[in-house]
C-alpha cells in the first residue's frame, strides 16, 4: 500500500470516527438526524431539556430532540418517537416534573379524533408537580398561621390562661373529698346501701303465699264490687226509663205539662190573696155558726 492510499485510509477512518462522536454527542443531548415527529407549543417550559423523555400512560416513547425560543410565551418543542403513533386533532402534551430533582417529562394523549397532519402543532400545557402543589400547601400554611397568630393577641392568652386556671380550681374543688361534693357521695352511698338492705329484708320476710291469698280475696271483693255497681247502674237505668215514660207517681209527676201552670196560678191567687189582707185587714169577715 503506497503513501496515497495510506491518507485515504486514514482520512476515512478519521471521517468515520467523527460522525461516530458527533452522532454519539447528538445521541446523548437527545437529537436526532432529520425532522421531529410532533411539534409542540408551549408558554413555559420550566426545567425541560433535550433528550426528556416523552411517555404515553406511563411509558416511554420518545424523546424530546429540539427546543427553540420563539418570542416571550413561545417555546417550540419537537418530539421524536419511537414507536408508530397516530396524533390525532384532539390530543394533548402536558409537562408534568418527576421525582425530587425537578426532572421534566412530556406526557402526550395521541386522542381519538381526526388525524392530525405532521406539520400541525399541538398546544401543550404545564402541570402542577410535586414541588408547586408543596410550594401551594406552605403559602396556605402561612396565611393561616398569620390568621392564627391575629386571633390569639395578648388580651385573648390571657383571658384563656384565666379561664384554665378557674377550671382547675372548679375541677379541685369538685375532687376534694373533704370540703368539696365528694364528700357527701359517700355518706349518700352507705345511706342507699343500707335502705337497700332494708328492703331486702322485707321482702325476704314476706310469705309470698299469704300475700298472693290476700291479693286473690281482693280482686274477688272488687269483681263483686263490680257486679253490684254494674247491677245498680241497670237498675238506675231501668227506673230512669220508667219516669221518661210516665209511668209510676213520679213519672206522671214529671210528664203532666199542666201540673207547673196550675201551680203558678195557685201561687199566684194565695200571692193575691195576701196582698188584699194586708191592704184591708177588716174587710174579710168571719162568719161563726151555732148548731
Amino acid at each position: 500500500m503506497n503513501s496515497y492510499q495510506r491518507s485515504i485510509a486514514v482520512g476515512a477512518m478519521v471521517l468515520v470516527t467523527s460522525l461516530a462522536v458527533v452522532g454519539g454527542m447528538l445521541w446523548l443531548r437527545g437529537k436526532s438526524i432529520g425532522k421531529s415527529d410532533v411539534a409542540i407549543l408551549y408558554e413555559d417550559i420550566g426545567n425541560l431539556k433535550e433528550g426528556a423523555p416523552v411517555r404515553i400512560s406511563g411509558a416511554p416513547v420518545g424523546r424530546v430532540v429540539d427546543i427553540v425560543y420563539q418570542g416571550i410565551g413561545k417555546v417550540a418543542i419537537g418530539l421524536k418517537l419511537s414507536e408508530p403513533i397516530v396524533i390525532t386533532s384532539n390530543a394533548t402534551a402536558s409537562i408534568t416534573g418527576v421525582g425530587m430533582l425537578g426532572d421534566m417529562v412530556i406526557t402526550l394523549n395521541p386522542g381519538t379524533g381526526t388525524p392530525r397532519a405532521r406539520t400541525d402543532t399541538i398546544h401543550g400545557t404545564m402541570a402542577s408537580g410535586v414541588f408547586d402543589k408543596a410550594a401551594g400547601l406552605a403559602d396556605s400554611a402561612a396565611i393561616t398561621l398569620s390568621k392564627l397568630n391575629a386571633m390569639l393577641d395578648k388580651e385573648l392568652i390571657v383571658d384563656l390562661r384565666k379561664t384554665l386556671a378557674s377550671s382547675q380550681k372548679l375541677m379541685a374543688h369538685l375532687a376534694d373529698q373533704k370540703d368539696g361534693p365528694m364528700s357527701q357521695v359517700n355518706p349518700t352511698m352507705l345511706g342507699l346501701q343500707k335502705t337497700m338492705a332494708r328492703f331486702d329484708t322485707t321482702i325476704a320476710q314476706m310469705d309470698v303465699k299469704t300475700l298472693q291469698a290476700r291479693l286473690d280475696t281482693t280482686m274477688k271483693s272488687a269483681a263483686s264490687a263490680t257486679d253490684r255497681l254494674a247491677a245498680m247502674s241497670a237498675r238506675a237505668d231501668s227506673l230512669m226509663g220508667k219516669i221518661q215514660r210516665g209511668e209510676g207517681t213520679i213519672g206522671k209527676f214529671m210528664n203532666d205539662t199542666t201540673l207547673y201552670v196550675d201551680l203558678r196560678k195557685t201561687m199566684q191567687a194565695m200571692t193575691d190573696l195576701l196582698n188584699e189582707i194586708k191592704k184591708n185587714p177588716g174587710k174579710i169577715g168571719v162568719t161563726v155558726k151555732i148548731f
